[in-house]
């Protein structure tokens, strides 16, 4: 249960080596994961892409490529970023042994995304910033960088020897990454219309709801539950608005 790889999407954000994004597609096939999409890549169906993809070639020609990681993971219900730098904004949630346990309920009714930066740079900060938890791959503190599909053959392996021994319970209707922006939207509409904002937006609030949400793994019950009370809230207050013009008035 909850454990279905074909569910899993490895997406690369700006991969710049055609013989990388081919070795990548290799490491993800022999673990049983094919979905690869790619976020403004460079040209990759080429001899370096296939040479690098040797048995794989069908996950390279099959890759999805988009414009935007917003549109890449959109569809898909929890979204990781893998990141080896920590700080303020980027607080590890997991290591790369405790990800299965974030992932696999998901798996059996939903999808899940997760990110790879760039070779030289890794994700921005307005990138992980979109995702619902982080994780790091530990490595040695003298040369910590390791190479792209390296990072993605860590995690796939450890996915993929996870299924052969976890058993976790599943989530029936897990919600959208669409979904949940949206909700994110309207939170931050009525924060803002409830003066919340009114000295400026804090930069960490709505990155803190996301990963909240992502770590509670939202099914639709709970969505729809968050969903009424915040209608309810901003409700509420533009009823008291209303009423507190009417003194005025009188």
């Amino acid at each position: 249960m909850g454990n279905n790889l074909k569910n899993v999407r490895i997406v690369l954000v700006e991969p710049r080596g055609a013989f990388n994004i081919g070795s990548v597609a290799r490491v993800m096939k022999n673990m049983g994961i094919t979905e690869l999409a790619l976020v403004n890549p460079v040209d990759f169906k080429n001899d370096e892409g296939f040479k690098g993809a040797v048995g794989a070639r069908d996950v390279l020609e099959n890759a999805l490529v988009f414009d935007s990681l917003e549109e890449a993971v959109k569809d898909t219900n929890l979204v990781v970023g893998t990141t080896r730098r920590s700080g303020k904004g980027r607080r590890i949630s997991y290591t790369v042994e405790e990800l299965s346990e974030k992932v696999f309920p998901v798996l059996e009714n939903g999808k899940v995304s997760i990110l790879f930066g760039r070779e030289e740079s890794g994700l921005l900060n307005r990138e992980t910033d979109l995702c619902n938890i982080l994780v790091t791959i530990p490595s040695s503190k003298d040369f910590p960088s390791l190479n792209l599909s390296h990072a993605v053959a860590v995690v796939c392996y450890k996915l993929f020897t996870d299924t052969m021994v976890e058993e976790v319970p599943y989530i029936s209707k897990p919600v959208t990454n669409a979904e949940i922006e949206g909700l994110l939207d309207y939170i931050q509409s009525v924060f803002r219309d409830i003066g919340f904002f009114s000295k400026g937006t804090p930069r960490y609030v709505i990155p803190l709801f996301r990963k909240i949400f992502g770590r509670a793994l939202l099914d639709r019950e709970e969505f729809d539950n968050l969903t009424y009370i915040f209608h309810r809230l901003h409700g509420l207050f533009k009823s008291r608005c209303k009423d507190d013009e009417s003194q005025k008035g009188e």
